[in-house]
């Protein structure tokens, strides 16, 4: 499909919600109408075409014969890019009986794949849950899901704040967008420049670039301390992070070439297989290590299986490449793609640390490192000599 020569913006609520409006109780129905005009109204200078298309299905045209109304707001949610959540604790109808409801069911797809064009508004106060137990069920599990994001701005009370509420909104995420595309870096250009100087380089020194690129960005970030640095290539470049409210060793990696070839891959093997070195390291915070391994091309849930040498884990992915747990021996790899330049590497970080804080991640991460210290202090006490 044809890019559209317009923003798209998505409203996503529940339509037969009420809300006090100029002091009557109306549909949210009526003030998705009044929004999408005025959204639709907004252009640079008088004359122009509107910089805005805003979908709302109270009057989109009907679905092909082989789509339901639940994919038909699915498909709308994926291609828009902007959806403004109007979150009033209704989940919405649900298809078939499924205990799931449409809002619900649009939120959850777009936070797992395109979080960063969602907004959300709470209308307060909530709505009450209703007798009906399937849709009691549904709300239930909208809220107790809404209940651990952390993407809602200021509630809207009625009408018009909700209104203001989401111009202000649109504003945010125009400039938030431009901004960010603009400092991503263009993978594609990776010819000239910091880019260039890198792919010139010989493994063992790109490797070293890397890990010193990861380690001025972290010295950035408030509570982060120099760790032990080694003189050769090979040995430990570690950092102290404050995540969650702890003090967390991170060990430093990089792997100079793709992960595919075993030349490149070896620079970085298993490294949590030697954590009982850092001991000693590991007695001046509350946990760690944790790995931190920036790639130089991308990552795949099955490269970093095969790093970690069993597949029972959590991997999550993100934009900055994957975030790999595992909950029995607490092992934590963080796999950072396409650091082909400084740029690239900082990006990567950037937004792996902005992930920890938005999913509130940061504070699992923090709890299983002190459980990993725990473990390698088990370790180290199995190796003293006898």
């Amino acid at each position: 499909m044809p890019k559209s020569e317009k923003i798209r913006v998505m409203i996503s609520s529940r339509c037969k919600a009420t809300i006090d409006y100029n002091g009557k109780s109306v549909l949210l129905s009526e003030l998705r109408k009044i929004l999408k005009k005025e959204i639709q109204s907004i252009t640079l200078r008088s004359g122009q075409s509107a910089l805005f298309d805003c979908w709302i299905n109270e009057d989109s045209p009907s679905s092909p014969m082989n789509e339901t109304w639940w994919e038909r707001c699915l498909n709308e949610a994926r291609q828009a890019d902007l959806v403004i959540v109007l979150y009033n604790g209704e989940s919405g109808g649900s298809i078939k009986g499924e205990p799931m409801g449409i809002c619900h069911a649009e939120l959850e797809a777009l936070l797992a794949t395109q979080s960063k064009k969602v907004r959300g508004i709470p209308l307060l106060p909530l709505a009450p849950l209703p007798k009906d137990s399937l849709q009691r069920k549904c709300d239930e599990s909208f809220r107790t899901y809404v209940d651990n994001l952390d993407i809602f701005g200021p509630p809207a009370n009625n009408g018009k704040e909700l209104i203001e509420r989401v111009h202000q909104e649109l504003k945010d995420a125009l400039v938030s967008l431009v901004q960010s595309a603009a400092v991503t870096p263009d993978l594609s250009k990776s010819n000239t420049g910091p880019a260039l100087e890198w792919h010139r380089m010989s493994y063992s020194a790109r490797e070293r670039a890397m890990r010193d690129e990861v380690r001025k960005v972290l010295a950035d970030v408030p509570g982060t301390k120099p760790g032990n640095l080694k003189p050769t290539e090979e040995e430990w470049m570690t950092v102290w992070l404050m995540l969650g409210g702890k003090r967390i060793l991170a060990a430093l990696h990089a792997v100079p070439a793709g992960l595919s070839q075993s030349a490149a891959r070896e620079k970085v093997g298993q490294p949590f297989l030697m954590d009982h070195t850092l001991h000693a390291d590991l007695a001046a915070g509350d946990g760690g290590p944790l790995h931190i391994v920036s790639c130089y091309k991308g990552a795949t849930e099955s490269q970093a299986l095969k790093m970690l040498g069993f597949p029972d884990a959590t991997l999550v992915p993100g934009r900055f490449g994957l975030h790999v747990a595992d909950s029995v021996q607490k092992i934590q790899i963080v796999l950072l793609k396409n650091c082909q330049s400084p740029t690239a590497t900082r990006s990567a970080l950037t937004a792996w640390l902005e992930w920890l804080q938005r999913s509130e991640e940061d504070k699992l991460v923090a709890a299983r490192a002190a459980a990993r210290k725990r473990i390698i202090n088990a370790i180290a006490k199995e190796n003293v000599p006898i």
